[in-house]
């Protein structure tokens, strides 16, 4: 399974943004609207109250509250606490009267965003809920996040030459580790997360993200899963809402853009690169995905 976490991570070429580490004293409220980047808050230390489509999650010092695709919500002190939102909030930290600087009980946030491609469609991203809590006390085994966040808050505090990109690789760690925790101790009924954890079709997915150049057969990957060819291709569809020759498709679709960012790189040796025995089959897959032939696509990526 984590090889192809690992895998579907890679893809999502992720960049991070980390907006503040602050001490907000209470009354504190701040409402975010929709946004094009997924949003996260680190509660440092303290309580707070995130308010979620009319319902009320309450987090903690270590928690973790993710928002996978930048949805509307409220963060703030206590529930009728009235908000200003998050652009009056940013806007106000470079004044010399940022918000919330003094009152009652202080809160210490890390607040950011992660940007990562949506096209092709990113496998993972679009089968997560809108908002992940992940509870810091609710966890049996100590978390690798408890190691990360204080080397991410000295960084923060540093000031020190590179400082601002080692924020923001330490930033990308937490959402990884944040989707790991998640991946590996919520219920899931459908979709790429519970094939993951699924003995039989991680093994598969295994295979399938580890090697991306290899032309592989949907008999192949029901061998991995111990299955034969029709039960192995009813669990998968079933499961993760794709016949496994499209799950196969995507990934390479994937690796072929990337490889196509070279110049360097022909596209027959893309097409080899991705599992295609020729360079037409291959066109016509990538056209079908993206709606432009490799060569159309490397020259739009170019002039932009």
């Amino acid at each position: 399974m984590d090889d192809a976490l690992s895998s579907i991570f890679s893809m999502l070429r992720l960049k991070s943004c980390v907006y503040f580490l602050r001490d907000f004293c209470a009354p504190w409220g701040m409402s975010m609207d929709k946004g094009r980047f997924a949003q996260f808050h680190l509660i440092v230390a303290g309580m707070c109250v995130a308010e979620v489509d009319g319902k009320t999650h309450y987090a903690r010092n270590g928690d973790v509250l993710l928002f996978p695709r930048g949805y509307p919500h409220q963060l703030k002190d206590r529930e009728d606490t009235r908000c200003l939102t998050g652009s009056e909030v940013m806007a106000s930290l470079e004044t010399s009267t940022p918000a919330f600087v003094e009152g009652g009980e202080p809160v210490r946030l890390v607040c950011g965003h992660y940007e990562y491609r949506d096209t092709p469609p990113v496998l993972l991203i679009d089968q997560l809920p809108e908002f992940i809590h992940v509870r810091a006390f609710d966890v049996a085994s100590p978390r690798a996040a408890d190691s990360i966040v204080p080397l991410l808050l000295r960084e923060l505090d540093s000031g020190k030459p590179g400082g601002s990109t080692i924020v923001e690789h330490l930033a990308e760690i937490l959402l990884i580790q944040t989707l790991r925790e998640y991946v590996a101790t919520a219920p899931h009924s459908a979709g790429l997360l519970k094939g993951l954890a699924d003995p039989q079709l991680g093994q598969a997915l295994k295979l399938a993200h580890a090697h991306p150049e290899w032309n592989l057969s949907v008999e192949r990957l029901a061998r991995e899963a111990g299955m034969s060819r029709s039960v192995f291709s009813d669990k998968f569809k079933s499961v993760i809402g794709l016949p496994p020759s499209e799950y196969l498709t995507k990934i390479r679709m994937v690796n072929a853009i990337d490889l196509l960012a070279d110049q360097a790189t022909t596209i027959p040796q893309v097409a080899e690169q991705v599992g295609y025995a020729s360079e037409i089959s291959f066109a016509r897959a990538f056209k079908r995905e993206t709606g432009a032939t490799p060569s159309e696509y490397r020259r739009r990526q170019s002039i932009a």
